[in-house]
């Protein structure tokens, strides 16, 4: 017989105290957990009651607030509000414009600050505690102060400002307008086109730097049409001397990785062009950064999907519900919509803002119809988006009747809106005698040849010519070109309506195109003829320069008789200017020292040997060729060692000290 241990009935369960415990403590977290969700929950349910003092009017990417005495952070997105006490901070790659008491702030990526009453207790301050961030105050705007952790910065009206603030330093430019810099209690006016610096103890720094005068800071644009974008920048000097000549880089990332454009040999001045997309841009005296920016330019062009152009709706009782399409744009807040009986639409029928890309309508009668649609962008940006080109459709009440009719009577009641001869048999289908119709028409396209090839340089330096022609009286017309092979499928890179029968299009990269011309008859027969392909070619580098010198090794007997190095390469063809760059070797990668664009000659003069050291040194030159404002072709890069090899200093011997002892 088994014996039972310690008196322990089998399968019996028994409660520990430590697992009370254990229950006990998880039930106290849970509550604690959800009264702080309750009070989380209590705190936005109370915001419907609190005035907000302003809106988040764009946002992109990750934004975030918390509200005071608050431990979850919001996600915020465009048109949300912002009230006293909130904490908002921007992640990695991301922006957000506020707007508060008519004043237009931009906060920068990686950008923390706390809105609060300002001391006054009336008006608004902004605390930036890390990042950067820039504000644009309207005529009728209300003061706002901006605290740089301690350091204190009163703005006007018309105020356009730039502050940052980083462990290193905090500094603020003014741009337009004044400010008022609060210090010890005492304020000082900070005028337009000054810069203040202070370390991180609170002294001011005097050192050279650009103020941007324009474009205003975090600028945003309005690209309405096909053509890049000119914009203009102007900047004020601040103890730089007049033979300091500057120069303008344009990237496409702010690390200033992708340079797409570089201007050189600036005063304080400069005009360059712009796609759509975010663009960076930065101000240098040689390789000392002396300003920095961003601007943003939208692509304010529309093109409309469905319904598609010549589109028939027929009915018999009820009007036909149409769904209009269109591309979206992602910076838009909204789209300006109208239908119109008349093409130039002197009276539109339908005239509505929408916010999505689509409308539903239901209530259009018999007719000929057009419709276009406009993106409408908020106010911070400049200028305004473009109508697309005008498309248009017919919407057409069937008769019972008519539908149920003989095959020969259908023919007789339309044969005479077909425009066909009277010896036309009665037995000839429908089909055939639209067939019929579109056989008559004839687009013809002439230059360039199917399958022609042009140079990626031919294509970027002047217009690419297009010849098209047709015998048939015509109503409209379309020329298409994609890279679709397809032209009137997709989205087309260039659509021009009515065009001449000569066209020239610019802009054309390396790849390989398809073009078409699309025409409407007076009966609304739409015939396009067969796409033509043209193949533009890859542009190719410039070749690398040879004989460069000097390579090798430069001691200290060279160095002190020469006072300077110069760098000699041999000219490359095609090439109208020189990229020189001057790295030095470290153990964490090369150290650029000098970087210049040399737009004559074929040398560079090193005449600062105080900026090298000795080690090992590596030397490039690209050839490029710059027409205006941008490089046209870049080419391969020749590169060369050079090794400065000065002696290490070693201990001082005194021989002679030539001192004398008296009594």
């Amino acid at each position: 017989m088994k014996r039972k241990e310690d008196g322990v009935r089998p399968g019996r369960v028994f409660f520990r105290p430590l697992d009370f415990f254990i229950v006990v403590f998880f039930l106290f977290i849970a509550v604690f957990c959800f009264e702080l969700f309750r009070n989380d929950l209590m705190q936005t349910f109370s915001l419907q009651n609190v005035d907000p003092v302003g809106t988040v009017v764009i946002k992109r990417n990750t934004v975030q607030r918390r509200l005071s005495d608050r431990a979850i952070w919001d996600r915020l997105a465009s048109e949300s509000p912002v009230y006293i006490g909130d904490l908002i901070r921007i992640a990695d790659i991301s922006a957000a414009t506020l707007y508060i008491d008519a004043n237009s702030i931009d906060l920068d990526e990686n950008t923390i600050i706390r809105i609060t009453r300002a001391p006054d207790g009336e008006g608004i301050q902004i605390t930036l505690s890390e990042g950067s961030l820039s504000l644009v105050a309207e005529d009728q705007s209300k003061s706002l102060v901006i605290d740089l952790n301690g350091q204190k910065v009163q703005t006007g009206r018309g105020t356009v400002l730039t502050a940052a603030v980083s462990e290193e330093q905090k500094s603020f430019q003014v741009s337009e307008g004044f400010a008022q810099f609060v210090e010890g209690g005492v304020a000082r006016e900070i005028t337009a086109g000054s810069a203040v610096t202070m370390a991180a103890d609170g002294t001011l720094r005097v050192s050279r730097a650009v103020v941007v005068t324009s474009p205003q800071p975090n600028s945003r644009y309005v690209k309405n049409s096909a053509s890049p974008l000119t914009v203009d920048f102007a900047w004020n000097r601040i103890n730089l001397e007049p033979n300091m000549r500057l120069r303008l880089e344009i990237a496409q990332d702010s690390g200033f990785v992708r340079i797409i454009r570089t201007l050189n040999n600036l005063d304080r001045t400069a005009r360059t062009q712009f796609d759509a997309g975010y663009w960076y841009y930065r101000i240098l005296y040689q390789n000392e950064v002396l300003a920095t920016g961003q601007l943003m330019a939208a692509d304010g062009t529309m093109r409309l999907v469905s319904p598609a152009l010549n589109s028939i709706f027929r009915f018999q009782d009820e009007l036909p519900t149409l769904n209009f399409q269109w591309e979206r744009r992602e910076e838009a807040s909204s789209y300006s919509f109208e239908v119109s009986s008349a093409s130039d639409f002197s009276f539109a029928q339908i005239r509505m803002q929408v916010s999505s890309p689509s409308q539903v309508i239901s209530s259009l009668g018999e007719g000929l119809w057009y419709w276009r649609v406009k993106p409408l962008f908020p106010s911070v940006y400049n200028g305004e988006g473009a109508f697309s080109p005008t498309a248009f459709f017919r919407i057409e009440k069937t008769a019972a009747q008519i539908i149920e009719a003989p095959l020969s009577q259908w023919i007789a009641e339309q044969a005479p809106s077909l425009d066909l001869p009277p010896e036309v048999p009665a037995e000839i289908i429908p089909q055939e005698i639209i067939a019929a119709q579109i056989a008559s028409v004839q687009v013809n396209l002439d230059v360039p040849a199917n399958g022609a090839q042009i140079t990626g340089l031919a294509a970027l330096r002047q217009p690419v010519v297009f010849r098209w022609d047709t015998e048939t009286q015509i109503e409209s017309s379309r020329f298409i070109i994609s890279a679709n092979a397809n032209p009137l499928q997709g989205q087309p890179f260039r659509v021009i309506s009515n065009p001449a029968r000569t066209v020239n299009i610019d802009g054309l990269a390396a790849g390989t195109w398809y073009w078409t011309v699309e025409v409407r008859t007076a009966n609304n027969i739409v015939v396009s003829a067969p796409p033509r392909r043209l193949q533009v070619l890859p542009i190719q580098p410039l070749a690398a320069p040879a004989n460069l010198q000097p390579q090798g090794r430069l001691g200290f007997t060279e160095l002190q008789s020469q006072r300077s190095i110069v760098f000699r390469w041999q000219a490359v063809q095609g090439a109208n200017a020189y990229i020189f760059t001057l790295s030095q070797q470290t153990a964490g990668g090369r150290r650029q020292i000098i970087r210049t664009t040399i737009n004559s000659g074929t040398s560079y003069t090193l005449n600062n040997l105080r900026l090298l050291d000795r080690g090992t040194f590596v030397w490039q030159v690209e050839p490029v060729n710059i027409r205006g404002n941008s490089i046209d072709q870049r080419g391969n890069i020749g590169e060369r060692t050079l090794i400065i090899d000065i002696p290490a200093p070693g201990p001082v011997q005194i021989e002679d000290t030539g001192i004398l002892y008296g009594n």
